[in-house]
């Protein structure tokens, strides 16, 4: 079978201690999310197979006549308190990554910073519009683009501080920023993103189609979807690669998931090579991890590989982690286009040419995006006379006037007479009504261009309303 292949990069084993060092590496996360591909709650495919290499340590014991017959060694009480209060204090000594990473993620929260705003209005708004996209793949990329685009703002942006310049590498900022955006975007979206994807497959009927056509791959053999010659895993290693899939579930960087997977497809390779003594190609391969997919018997499996091909950075794409997501995304392909009455030649042919469309498409989205689309999303309060205050994020245009916002606003908030009311910039001290031919997000910028940017919101109040305001995290309250 024809692959894509990535340059300089060729699959084959790994040894055990370099790629579990590679999974921790890439595995911290200072914010305590779980290490979930290094825990396997006592279930660990490696040292299964360092198990059936090695004798055992009782012989192992015998052979050089140690006795280790004496009681385990207990750390005092107070030496072990001591232990832990010293290892508190280095944690807290994090590498200017972590720290970088920390920051960003705090000012995401900001609301009073221009990024900060930008990154919680963006998230209110896919809350509230999952559903307006026409499909999956557009969801996706509107949510990567953004990623993208809060990269190249907070290149250029003097909000950090200190200025991530005087930290980092310049060699390693975009890896640094990626991070942060995983934990700034992705982490508290990921169960809506998820939801969104999985409502697609369901109206679509692809989730359907998919579940009929896993349980009738799950009855081939390995040679019957192309493995030549490859002995399969037993069903108690298929059973420990489930678990480590239901544990990629619970990430929500891809980045993470990429690690993950990469480990799980050379314990497949490693497996076929011992079981089979000769080495395998890509040609082997595919079919023998579509049929483990398979006997995994995990449809949401296919959510997860369309998070991930979708919102790695595109750069990540090259190399070892690349080409294993790719492979586990053409698996999944052949499973999706399964036939029996099909040729493996022609089923192979499509998943080819999906994979070449994909890949042409990620290469393409590297091109670098224009960051105008920052200001795309308006925080506007609605005040009334009797019912207080509360506010929406609106996707509003630069060319957008204060006339059509104000029907908009009409609109979200179901205003019956929307000739009473109209649009106000409020600050601190002061109450503008601004003129239907303005432009809001134009002054929304100026505003926050000035060298030194006060609190300022837009109210869309009722004209018989005549009270001051005080406004707290975009939601304004009469003041008595």
């Amino acid at each position: 079978m024809e692959y894509v292949h990535y340059p300089g990069f060729s699959p084959g084993p790994i040894s055990s201690r370099r790629l579990t060092r590679q999974v921790e590496d890439s595995s911290e996360d200072e914010d305590g999310e779980e290490d979930f591909e290094e825990k396997d709650y006592g279930v660990s495919l490696e040292a299964d197979l360092e198990t059936r290499c090695r004798p055992s340590f009782k012989a192992r014991r015998r052979k050089v006549g140690v006795s280790l017959s004496a009681d385990p060694f207990v750390l005092p009480s107070t030496l072990k308190a001591h232990l832990l209060k010293v290892g508190g204090m280095l944690g807290s000594l994090r590498s200017p990554e972590k720290q970088a990473v920390k920051r960003i993620a705090e000012l995401s929260t900001d609301k009073g910073s221009y990024f900060g705003s930008l990154v919680q209005d963006y998230i209110s708004v896919v809350k509230e519009n999952r559903g307006c996209c026409t499909s999956q793949l557009d969801f996706l990329q509107t949510v990567r683009q953004f990623m993208t685009q809060m990269k190249a703002y907070l290149r250029q942006s003097s909000e950090l501080d200190p200025l991530l310049e005087s930290l980092i590498p310049e060699d390693q900022i975009d890896q640094v920023l990626e991070k942060a955006m995983h934990k700034s975007v992705l982490k508290p979206l990921k169960n809506v993103i998820v939801k969104a994807l999985q409502d697609f497959q369901v109206s679509s009927g692809a989730a359907q189609q998919l579940r009929e056509n896993l349980a009738v791959v799950k009855t081939k053999g390995p040679q019957e979807m192309g493995a030549d010659g490859a002995v399969p895993p037993d069903p108690e290693a298929i059973s420990k690669i489930r678990h480590k899939f239901l544990n990629m579930r619970k990430m929500y960087s891809p980045e993470k998931k990429v690690s993950l997977m990469l480990r799980v497809c050379k314990l497949i390779y490693t497996i076929m090579q011992d079981n089979s003594g000769r080495m395998f190609g890509a040609d082997d391969f595919l079919p023998m991890l579509t049929y483990v997919l398979a006997q995994c018997d995990m449809p949401q499996l296919d959510v997860e590989i369309q998070y991930t091909m979708e919102l790695l950075e595109p750069s990540l794409l090259q190399g070892e982690g690349g080409y294993y997501l790719t492979s586990a995304y053409g698996a999944m392909a052949l499973i999706k286009n399964f036939q029996e009455a099909q040729s493996s030649e022609v089923l192979r042919s499509q998943v080819k040419s999906t994979l070449h469309q994909w890949h042409k498409r990620r290469t393409a989205s590297r091109a670098a995006q224009s960051v105008d689309n920052f200001q795309d999303f308006l925080r506007v309060a609605l005040q009334e006379v009797d019912s207080g205050c509360t506010a929406k994020t609106l996707i509003v245009h630069p060319h957008t006037t204060t006339e059509e916002v104000c029907a908009l606003c009409a609109y979200k908030f179901n205003i019956s007479d929307p000739d009473s009311f109209a649009l106000f910039l409020v600050t601190t001290d002061t109450s503008q009504q601004l003129a239907p031919d303005t432009h809001p997000q134009r002054i929304k910028a100026e505003l926050h261009g000035r060298p030194r940017t006060h609190n300022f919101h837009f109210v869309y109040r009722n004209l018989s309303l005549c009270v001051p305001t005080v406004l707290h995290n975009g939601n304004c309250l009469p003041v008595e």
